[in-house]
């Protein structure tokens, strides 16, 4: 019997750096003077944009997800949680490093809205669920100091809406199946804030 579950099981390696990216998209953007030019490169750049976005609230999700059931499945026999590099490392930096990132993507959905038609023409709504999950990963790390008190899988704090979801998927099944295909975007599938 396996006395230990991971903190990561695989999720992390597929994180993208959104932040970076638009970023440096942004800056080629305003050094490109003709308008034609900026749409272009725009349009040449929304798939990318899209599945970056998608990667990203998929891995959030999955942290969710992953925090769920590995609390759930383990509430009668407590294990100890294995990969935890935050663990007994007070890091402030870490939360806000977290938080900026979250923010900067919630921040980046009315820009995309608004960039979409501008460049495009096209009229694009982001999902509220993809907000809710923004936000409840937030409360998450919140609620969990970052991770630096979380040794055991009944030190992790669900947020509310998180303790008790109904899905019928079965969620390590899912999250594997994720990581094989290399497709964080997966994990979306799931509505957990119903």
């Amino acid at each position: 019997m396996n006395l230990t579950v991971k903190f990561d099981p695989g999720m992390g390696e597929y994180f993208e750096n959104f932040n970076e990216y638009i970023n440096n998209l942004y800056s080629q953007l305003l050094s490109i003077t003709s308008i034609s030019k900026k749409r272009i490169k725009f349009k040449m750049s929304l798939s990318k944009i899209d599945k970056m976005m998608k990667n990203n609230l998929g891995f959030y999700t999955g942290c969710l997800l992953w925090a769920y059931y590995i609390y759930n499945n383990n509430i009668s026999s407590p294990k100890e949680i294995e990969g935890n590099y935050f663990y007994l490392k007070p890091d402030e930096q870490a939360h806000k490093d977290f938080e900026c990132q979250i923010n900067f993507m919630e921040n980046y959905f009315d820009s995309y809205e608004r960039d979409v038609l501008y460049y495009t023409g096209q009229k694009v709504k982001i999902p509220e669920s993809w907000r809710t999950v923004l936000s409840q990963y937030n409360e998450f790390l919140k609620l969990n100091k970052c991770f630096v008190e979380t040794k055991y899988t009944s030190d992790i704090i669900l947020p509310e809406p998180l303790k008790n979801i109904k899905t019928d998927t079965d969620i390590n099944k899912l999250i594997n199946e994720a990581i094989t295909k290399k497709d964080l975007s997966l994990l979306l599938s799931v509505n957990i804030f119903n």
